[in-house]
């Protein structure tokens, strides 16, 4: 995937053009990723905020599954938990 730094992205025509050429591009700040944009069909924007939108929420449920297997929850801390919810809720 082709990535342009954040400074780049006063260059507008290429910008553009990069984005008809490869779809998507992943903006950069000091060499680090920090955004990606994504092109987009005038008649299909809804369609694709969706899409993004879904992917994104997979991939927030996939690292709280690997946080939770790094670091499990005790039953008596669910339940702890809970118990704090349901007594938050009944004031």
């Amino acid at each position: 995937m082709t990535s342009i730094a954040v400074k780049d992205l006063k260059k507008p025509r290429e910008l553009r053009e990069t984005l008809i050429r490869e779809r998507q591009v992943i903006v950069t700040k000091d060499g680090e990723p920090f955004a990606i944009m994504v092109g987009v069909e005038p008649d299909a924007i809804n369609d694709t905020m969706r899409e993004v939108r879904r992917a994104m929420f997979s991939t927030a449920v996939l690292r709280a599954r690997r946080q939770a297997d790094k670091e499990p929850i005790s039953p008596e801390d669910i339940e702890a938990e809970i118990k704090a919810v349901r007594e938050a809720r009944a004031k």
